[in-house]
């Protein structure tokens, strides 16, 4: 399609989304608006905005400026249409209003695939299905999150799917350098169970413990790996020394770069990642794509977002039902001892992983905008 000029509000700059604006901004015409962003190593014509979390605490970020902004920068050289992203968040409401007042065309792009429990959400639920409604046109991570706008009045046929991606490759790491982890971390040739990601509830880290104390009991040179740092750390140590389990590594650092991921990807056997709902429900699982790019099969929670597009349950990877420590424990095992089927599985989650690329997530950008143009005509 022609290029378009787009506002798009989006109030961080995460790295993992970095290789996606950059191509969307050689596509369009895009001018970025952030909120509390550094910014330094920023896209070229990006705003950053000033905002303040309410409460202090919470993930709410409000930026009063936000709506005035996205206006001036329309009144200096008109937008063809404006993009939110995040259902719920302030700077998506900031923008759909911008979008009303200058009569642009708005897109939403959402993850979002169940309700977010919180009080403030219940509060702003009906605004937010306005928000759905008179979207020109939609963007969604995967079927789940379509399956939700369509729930709130999104018109199937202006839905576009993104898929998502991390924009990570897997190379297998140096073998003396594996040889050496494993002496270090006690692992020894044992087959490895890894998670890798934020230790906080929505990722239930510690149903992993318990289900692997069960695994435990079955195939005793089982080895846990748990990558990745966060508040659950204490408690989930404490939790680790009261069951007995010496088999298991805690990092107790955030994984950072790709050499560390390709080391502890090259370690495992099996990845897991047991998320349940908690205040949010996990939107995807990007962590999902890495690990299929390293081949490796994978057991997750059906609480997460990838399950029925990248992990589609026995084709791709195994899904147990949320919270579900014998099912988890079961799933773990199974592909511990078939080793076929876990290989099968594996080169099954990779080939699927390969389909979702930074160019058609663009791609799907380039749709949700010819239609959104189409319905301005």
């Amino acid at each position: 399609m022609s290029r378009v000029r787009v506002a798009f509000v989006h109030e961080k700059y995460p790295a993992y989304r970095h290789e996606l604006f950059g191509l969307l901004a050689q596509r369009h015409e895009v001018d970025f608006f952030f909120v509390n962003e550094s910014p330094r190593s920023l896209p070229p014509r990006s705003h950053v905005l000033r905002g303040f979390r309410i409460p202090e605490m919470s993930d709410f970020v409000v930026a009063p400026g936000l709506t005035r902004a996205v206006l001036r920068a329309h009144e200096e050289r008109p937008f063809d249409l404006i993009l939110g992203s995040d259902l719920g968040s302030y700077a998506t409401l900031a923008a759909f209003r911008a979008a009303r007042i200058a009569r642009r065309p708005f897109v939403l792009w959402s993850g979002e695939w169940v309700a977010t429990r919180h009080p403030r959400r219940w509060l702003s639920r009906s605004i937010e299905a306005l928000v759905v409604r008179r979207s020109a046109a939609s963007l969604a991570y995967g079927s789940r999150a379509a399956a939700y706008l369509e729930h709130l009045g999104a018109p199937r046929d202006t839905i576009s799917h993104t898929g998502n991606t991390a924009g990570y490759v897997f190379d297998r790491a140096d073998r003396d350098h594996l040889a050496g982890i494993r002496s270090e971390w006690g692992i020894g040739g044992r087959p490895v169970v890894l998670f890798l990601g934020r230790l906080i509830p929505v990722k239930s880290p510690d149903l992993l413990l318990r289900a692997f104390a069960r695994v435990s009991a079955r195939k005793p040179n089982a080895f846990l790996v748990v990558a990745g740092e966060g508040p659950m750390l204490p408690a989930l140590e404490r939790q680790t020394a009261r069951m007995g389990l010496t088999s298991v590594h805690f990092t107790r650092r955030a994984v950072v770069g790709k050499a560390e991921k390709d080391m502890l990807f090259s370690l495992a056997d099996v990845f897991v990642l047991p998320s349940r709902r908690a205040r949010v429900a996990e939107a995807w699982g990007l962590v999902l794509n890495e690990a299929a790019s390293a081949g490796l099969p994978i057991v997750v929670s059906e609480m997460v977002g990838a399950v029925g597009d990248l992990i589609r349950p026995g084709e791709s990877g195994l899904a147990v039902p949320e919270a579900d420590e014998p099912a988890l424990e079961g799933a773990i095992l199974h592909l511990l001892t078939d080793r076929d089927e876990a290989r099968r599985l594996g080169a099954a989650a990779k080939h699927a992983e390969a389909k979702f690329t930074v160019e058609r997530m663009a791609e799907a950008f380039d749709r949700a905008f010819a239609r959104a143009m189409e319905g301005a005509a």
